[in-house]
């Protein structure tokens, strides 16, 4: 029978994995480097595989270490938390308030948020998230964060969510693109012009589905991003269009960008994602209360 590896052996092989070299694993783990050799070894031995391949120098994990590792580092995410936990307890600080939200809203909303809950809501350390649109309101369901903000995604058992704002479709161009000269932008306008795709992760694919669903044709995607952010830095170096609501142009650089409103019934709605049956939260109730404010801000400009 195989024996198993314990937790000194997962250790150094997450740390091994992180550093590429058994003197930087040394070093993270404060023991010496025949210590780790020898627990690799031992690791190796125990699993009947090899883990690592030497390579000028550095160990390169192989698939299978590749795999392990993605397994352990589950498990150290967790171990992190309650260290860090722990900490925050030491210091006295041990009012943690858990936000998730998507890579625009992150961005752009938040941080305004934030600026306006006034000194008295900052005795909580504010742990903040950045995720796709589907992981929000999971995020929220398993417990690991309080509050969820993003675009609206199918509803989750258990998680409970409210509306705080509506954006129209917006279309980001080079700023020297021709089609910049326009007021508006109409779906025929970009028949023929490169498109920066936003992936299904993001939850919001069925907008460009939906802006040309009238037409002969798509626009042929050249890129495809897991975050509007990112796809609009890609508009921003001349690759492509894209169609997403105001938020990105709230950081994006104006002289690399131009913003027109595209022709479309359709909106983005965002929402506040909450577990059901906790017990009333000043500060939650606060943060989605600033989160609807910031969000008609948004849409009266």
């Amino acid at each position: 029978m195989r024996r198993q590896l314990g937790f000194r052996h997962i250790e150094t092989i997450h740390a091994i994995v992180l550093t590429g070299s058994v003197t930087g694993a040394a070093t993270r783990l404060h023991v010496t480097q025949p210590a780790v050799s020898n627990v690799l070894k031992d690791a190796e031995e125990r699993l009947g595989m090899v883990l690592f391949e030497r390579r000028g120098g550095r160990l390169i994990p192989t698939g299978n270490a590749e795999a392990l590792f993605n397994e352990i580092e589950r498990s150290f995410i967790g171990l992190e938390s309650i260290n860090a936990f722990a900490s925050r307890l030491h210091m006295e600080r041990h009012r943690v308030l858990s936000v998730v939200c998507t890579p625009a809203f992150g961005a752009s909303v938040l941080p305004r948020m934030v600026a306006s809950t006034g000194e008295s809501a900052r005795h909580s350390l504010l742990s903040v998230h950045s995720r796709v649109a589907h992981h929000v309101a999971a995020l929220v369901s398993s417990g690991k964060c309080d509050l969820g903000l993003g675009l609206e995604v199918p509803e989750v058992p258990g998680v409970e969510s409210m509306v705080i704002g509506e954006l129209p479709i917006m279309c980001y161009l080079p700023a020297s693109h021709p089609l910049a000269s326009k007021a508006r932008i109409h779906a025929e306008d970009l028949l023929d012009e490169p498109m920066i795709a936003l992936s299904s992760v993001e939850g919001v694919d069925t907008v460009a589905t939906a802006a040309f669903r009238d037409c002969e044709r798509m626009p042929v995607s050249v890129i495809e991003c897991p975050a509007a952010i990112s796809a609009c830095a890609m508009v921003g170096q001349g690759l492509g269009f894209v169609l997403f609501d105001a938020l990105p142009s709230l950081v994006c650089d104006p002289a690399r960008l131009a913003m027109r409103p595209f022709v479309s019934q359709s909106r983005l709605t965002y929402r506040a994602y909450r577990l059901k049956g906790r017990a009333p939260h000043d500060e939650i109730d606060r943060l989605i209360a600033l989160a609807r404010e910031e969000m008609q801000r948004i849409a009266a400009a």
